[in-house]
């Protein structure tokens, strides 16, 4: 079963609908907090994994945290609508308690915008606004299928007039997704575009503050989108971590260096890897920028058993930690393990995808791991998903047996 399947149909009177992506957004957060703990003991158990997860660690903002959000733009029958899923309900613009304060809005007045007969061309070339950034500051990107100079030039006017409204929207973007995907930022971009990613105004990069460190990563790559709760989970992953100053820490599907460059003082040397080119680019100039001096380093890399054996620095046994922190389908076959042939002294994963717990697991255990804990932290709150983090050892027997 998936983690979705092991909540109820209702709750406190509430119905809550398994396909929504606000699913629990209407609970109190104490009731979906006790939903959430519920399901994840579940999970595991009727997985096979004897272990008993600590409480779910909640959001310090329960509601308007999320710092990404997205509306699927469609026209029909003269109108415009801004929505969440592939279908829209009766309202022009689905809102969502869950987005950044100012979200909504944006969304309501780009909408109105969007609606003017004159503007009708744009809207329909659009696959997706998006929002991005932090709780102080909004970066706006349109998705767009086809693109040429009249709609660029309607897209900057459309940005700049919500800009003049809502001054913390301090940049806006185009970019191209001809296939119309079901994804707001295709993975690959088509090496025959010649413009696949467009500025119309604004700083280049989005930033998150972190560890006392400013971090810029491009409005195309990846981020956590619940700023509030990081500076617990970072706290939680210094504390099992157990850097020591000589040790070195494996990055893997490191992003833009948000974690490794946050503990980047606590370790003797940091190697990191992750798929996307703009993602290293970004970790290595944050590096440069924070740690001139330190031995970090990022590399461009589709992670795979194959890719760690063949890039992997040497192993360093008890000195080395290893951090994972995967998409939410999880590691490529075979990638645990390869990690667990090194015998580091612990390795953290981190899983934003809960149906990825017990099958990682599984393997950990099946290689002679000790799993010392499981932390889940409310990250996506008002949805039907946690993130869970995992902290695995090599010292004594395995104690977690599968049933």
């Amino acid at each position: 079963m998936s983690f979705a399947e092991f909540f109820p149909a209702s709750a406190e009177g509430v119905e809550i609908d398994r396909h929504s992506p606000d699913a629990l957004a209407a609970l109190p957060p104490e009731a979906e907090l006790a939903l959430k703990n519920r399901a994840l003991r579940r999970l595991l158990s009727d997985g096979g994994i004897s272990a008993v997860p600590a409480p779910l660690v909640p959001s310090p903002a329960p509601r308007h945290c999320r710092t990404t959000g997205k509306r699927r733009v469609s026209c029909s029958s003269g109108k415009v609508f801004f929505h969440m899923g592939r279908t829209h309900g009766r309202e022009p613009v689905t809102l969502s308690q869950l987005e950044a304060p100012g979200h909504q809005e944006i969304y309501l007045e780009l909408h109105r915008v969007l609606s003017l007969p004159r503007n009708r061309t744009a809207a329909e070339a659009l696959n997706y606004c998006i929002l991005r950034g932090n709780y102080a500051e909004h970066a706006l990107i349109f998705n767009v299928r086809r693109l040429d100079g009249g709609i660029v030039r309607t897209l900057r006017a459309v940005a700049e007039t919500a800009a003049e409204a809502f001054p913390a929207l301090r940049s806006a973007f185009i970019y191209l997704d001809e296939s119309g995907s079901d994804y707001y930022l295709e993975s690959e971009r088509p090496e025959r575009k010649k413009v696949a990613f467009k500025k119309l105004f604004g700083p280049e990069f989005l930033a998150l503050r972190l560890g006392g460190r400013k971090l810029l990563y491009p409005p195309t790559v990846f981020s956590q989108s619940n700023e509030s709760i990081l500076p617990i989970f970072l706290e939680a992953l210094e504390k099992n971590l157990s850097a020591d100053g000589s040790s070195s820490l494996l990055d893997l599907y490191c992003g833009y260096g948000l974690w490794s460059l946050a503990l980047g003082d606590k370790f003797d040397r940091v190697w990191g890897a992750e798929v996307s080119p703009d993602a290293v680019k970004a970790a290595r100039s944050n590096a440069v920028f924070h740690f001139k001096d330190r031995d970090i380093r990022y590399e461009t890399l589709s992670i795979t058993a194959e890719t760690l054996k063949e890039k992997l620095p040497p192993a360093q046994g008890k000195k080395e930690r290893i951090l994972l922190d995967p998409p939410r389908r999880g590691c490529a076959p075979g990638v645990e393990e390869t990690l667990v042939s090194r015998r580091p002294d612990r390795i953290l994963h981190m899983f934003c995808g809960a149906d990825e717990i017990v099958p990682a697991l599984k393997v950990y255990l099946a290689n002679g791991c000790t799993v010392e804990k499981l932390l889940p932290f409310d990250f996506f709150p008002g949805t039907l998903n946690v993130e869970v983090l995992a902290v695995i050892s090599f010292q004594g027997r395995k104690t977690l047996p599968m049933r």
